[in-house]
């Protein structure tokens, strides 16, 4: 994986526009398509690569899919750790509002991410989905200066991955939510540890 990893961090124009291509090429399927029936084929054929340039930089349709989201996980990541590190609002106003950016961000791409989080996407891509979910929330529930002694901040970000990542599947997949975009903020910010919001 680390070739794999140096390949998508590579910054030549070439490389670039090759990833650019094929994450194009993935959110324009996954509107319609089932993630699990996505083949390399038919990706590197959408975006005008050959297969030797898949693979030199991603290892497969659900690796590429977990690239392709990689805004909403910087989201994740950076929202909350500018709003906390700025101290401009209080630790639950900074909850709310990266929760905020996180929830507008997957509605305004409803029709892709319906399929990438709701109960019906490829269990290979959400797993992966929320092993990156996980591995950004380490990083800041690490730094995160209320964290006890004892919470283990790899549990709670499992934790937080699956809850937030499942809530929002169901919300995305049901036609008629009973919750509204700022509900839905509100819910998610009750459930988050003490610690967090203090």
């Amino acid at each position: 994986m680390s070739g794999k990893r140096s390949m998508v961090d590579n910054t030549d124009p070439r490389a670039v526009r090759t990833r650019e291509r094929l994450v194009a090429a993935f959110r324009e399927a996954v509107r319609t398509q089932d993630p699990a029936t996505m083949t390399v084929a038919s990706l590197t054929r959408a975006a005008g690569v050959n297969r030797t340039s898949f693979y030199t930089h991603f290892e497969s349709p659900e690796d590429l899919a977990v690239h392709a989201l990689g805004e909403l996980f910087d989201v994740v990541a950076n929202s909350d750790i500018v709003l906390r590190a700025d101290r401009s609002v209080s630790p639950a106003e900074a909850s709310r509002r990266a929760l905020t950016d996180v929830v507008r961000f997957v509605h305004e791409r409803r029709a892709s991410y319906v399929n990438l989080l709701g109960p019906g996407a490829a269990p290979g891509v959400k797993q992966a989905i929320a092993a990156a979910y996980v591995d950004r929330a380490v990083r800041a529930l690490s730094r995160h200066p209320n964290r006890p002694a004892d919470a283990d901040p790899v549990v709670t970000a499992h934790f937080l991955a699956g809850g937030v990542l499942g809530v929002l599947g169901t919300w995305l997949a049901t036609p008629e939510p009973q919750h509204s975009l700022d509900d839905l903020v509100g819910a998610l910010v009750q459930c988050l540890p003490a610690w967090i919001n203090t």
